[in-house]
C-alpha cells in the first residue's frame, strides 16, 4: 500500500489563540449588569450603578451609602453550519481528493454565571476616595459542542471517483466542544476630585480556563486495481481529535472618568490595560483510525498528551460614552458609546510543549503527518474593532423602568482563521429589560439577542459554506442597600 497524507490544520489558529478571546471585550462576553446589557453596552457615560466597575470605575461615586449586588446569566448559543469539506490526497493525479457534504446544528447548553458587588463610603480611606469595593464576577462563560456523528450526519461524499462505500474508509467520529470561562476578582476605588468630575481605578485579577475539541481530518492514499491506472486510488479518512485544557491567571487595571456637566448630561472615558495570562495545563492528540489502518499499523495508540504553557497577552481596550437625561421628556434617558478594541496588536501564540522521549510514533508520523511546530507556533492577521452602542432608560414613575438599546459587534477575524467550534461572527445585539425599585431594594431583569451575520466563507478546505450563530441571554441581579 502506497501512503501519505494531508492534515486539515485549519482549526489550530482558535485552538491556541481560543483563551485570548474569553476576556477581551467583543467575543461572547456577556454583558456585566442586566440594566447595561439591555441598553445595548452604552453605559460609560452613565455608570449609575454596581456595573460600574466593568464599564467605568469612576461611576461608582454615585452610589449611595453601603450596598451589595448578586447577578447571574445565563448564556445560550444557537449556531448552525451549512456547507462542505475537502479531503485531499496525494499522488500524480491532480483529482485525488474527496469532498462531503456538511450540515450540522450544536447541541444547546446552559451557561451559568453569577456575580457578588459590594460597595460603602471610604471610612478611613476618606481623605483620599469617597467609594471604595470589591467585586468578584464571571467576566465570561460560553461554549458551543458539536456531535461528530452531526458534523458529518449523512457522510454524504459528492464527490469521489469509486463506486466502493466512502463511509467504510473513515474512523468514529470524533466531538467538539469549546468551553471558554472567565472569573475576576477587582476591588475599585474612586473619589470626586471636583464637583461633578470623577475619577476611577479597579485592579483586575483574573482567572481563565478554556478547553477546546476540535477535530482535524488525516487523509491516507491507497492504491486499488480499476481499468484505468491513474484512477487506482482510494482514501482513508482518520479523524484527529486535538484537546487543548489549559487554565491561566493574569492581572491588569481598568480606569475611568466620568463628568457630569450638569443633571441632565454626563459624559465617560473609560480604558482597560493589556493583561497578560499565564496559561499552564495539557494538548491531548487523539487517533482514530479506520479498522484497516489499525491492523496495518499494528499499533494500539490512540491517545498522546502532553504538558504544556504559554502567555497571551490580551489587547488593550477603551471607550467614550455619554448620557442624557429627559431626553426629549421628563424620565427618558438616552446613552451611547463607541468602544475600541486593539485586537491587530495580537501577533500570534508562541507555546512551550513538553514532547517527552517520543512524540508520534514513526508508523503512525507516516499516516498522521503532524508537525510539532504546527502546535508550537501560530501567526495571525487580525484588525482592530470599534463597537457602537445606544441605549434608552425609560423611568415610569418611582419605581418602575424600562431599558433598551442596540449595539453592534464587527468580527475582528478573518475568514482563513475561522472555526465554526468557536463561531465568530459579526453580532447584531438588542437588549430589553426592566428595574423595579423600592426603599431599600431593587431588581433587574434583562433579556439580550446576539443576532450574528451570516458569514459565508470559500476558497478553505474544511470551513467553506454559511456560518450562523445566535446568542441569546437572559440576566438578573438584586440589590440591597444598607
Amino acid at each position: 500500500m502506497r501512503s501519505s497524507g494531508s492534515m486539515l490544520m485549519t482549526c489550530l489558529a482558535v485552538l491556541i489563540l481560543g483563551p485570548a478571546l474569553a476576556l477581551a471585550n467583543g467575543f461572547y462576553t456577556p454583558t456585566v449588569g442586566p440594566r447595561a446589557g439591555a441598553m445595548g453596552g452604552a453605559f460609560i457615560g452613565l455608570a449609575d450603578d454596581y456595573s460600574a466597575v466593568y464599564w467605568n470605575p469612576a461611576g461608582i461615586t454615585q452610589i449611595k451609602g453601603m450596598e451589595v449586588t448578586a447577578t447571574g446569566h445565563d448564556v445560550v448559543s444557537l449556531a448552525s453550519r451549512d456547507g462542505y469539506v475537502r479531503y485531499d490526497g496525494y499522488g500524480d493525479a491532480a483529482d485525488r481528493f474527496a469532498m462531503a457534504d456538511i450540515g450540522a446544528t450544536n447541541q444547546v447548553a446552559n451557561h451559568i454565571a453569577p456575580g457578588v458587588f459590594f460597595f460603602l463610603d471610604a471610612g478611613p480611606l476618606r481623605s483620599v476616595f469617597d467609594k471604595v469595593g470589591v467585586a468578584a464576577y464571571t467576566l465570561t462563560e460560553y461554549g458551543t459542542t458539536w456531535s461528530g456523528d452531526d458534523v458529518l450526519s449523512n457522510r454524504d461524499f459528492i464527490r469521489h471517483e469509486h463506486d466502493f462505500d466512502y463511509k467504510s474508509l473513515i474512523g468514529e467520529a470524533q466531538d467538539y466542544e469549546s468551553r471558554m470561562k472567565a472569573y475576576v476578582i477587582s476591588p475599585v476605588f474612586a473619589t470626586e476630585v471636583v464637583p461633578g468630575l470623577s475619577v476611577g481605578v479597579t485592579a483586575n485579577f483574573t482567572y481563565g480556563h478554556f478547553k477546546l475539541s476540535d477535530v482535524v481530518m488525516s487523509t491516507v492514499t491507497f492504491t486499488i486495481d480499476t481499468p484505468e491506472p491513474e484512477d487506482d486510488y482510494g482514501l482513508f479518512i482518520t479523524p484527529v481529535q486535538v484537546t487543548d485544557d489549559v487554565v491561566g491567571w493574569g492581572y491588569g487595571a481598568t480606569v475611568g472618568v466620568l463628568y457630569r456637566a450638569s443633571s441632565q448630561i454626563s459624559a465617560g472615558l473609560s480604558f482597560r490595560t493589556p493583561t497578560t495570562m499565564d496559561y499552564d495545563g495539557t494538548l491531548e492528540v487523539h487517533f482514530d483510525f479506520v479498522d484497516e489502518l489499525a491492523e496495518i499499523i499494528g499499533s494500539d495508540v490512540t491517545t498522546l498528551k502532553y504538558a504544556t504553557d504559554f502567555k497571551v497577552k490580551y489587547p488593550m481596550w477603551a471607550g467614550a460614552g455619554f448620557a442624557y437625561r429627559d431626553f426629549l421628556f421628563d424620565g427618558l434617558t438616552m446613552t451611547g458609546d463607541v468602544q475600541w478594541t486593539a485586537w491587530s496588536s495580537i501577533d500570534g501564540i508562541d507555546r512551550n510543549v513538553v514532547w517527552g522521549s517520543t512524540w508520534i510514533p514513526e508508523d503512525i508520523q507516516a499516516l498522521v503527518p503532524l508537525e510539532k511546530t504546527d502546535l508550537e507556533s501560530t501567526k495571525f492577521n487580525w484588525e482592530d474593532t470599534v463597537q457602537v452602542a445606544v441605549g434608552f432608560d425609560y423611568r415610569l414613575g418611582r419605581s418602575l423602568a424600562l431599558n433598551m438599546g442596540y449595539r453592534s459587534a464587527p468580527s475582528p477575524v478573518a475568514d482563513e482563521y475561522y472555526d465554526f467550534v468557536m463561531p465568530q461572527t459579526a453580532k447584531n445585539v438588542i437588549g430589553m429589560g426592566v428595574t423595579y425599585r423600592q426603599d431599600f431594594w431593587r431588581a433587574s431583569f434583562a433579556l439580550e439577542y446576539h443576532a450574528g451575520d451570516e458569514r459565508r466563507i470559500v476558497g478553505t478546505d474544511d470551513m467553506n459554506g454559511k456560518h450562523i450563530e445566535d446568542l441569546l441571554i437572559p440576566s438578573l441581579s438584586f440589590t440591597y442597600a444598607f
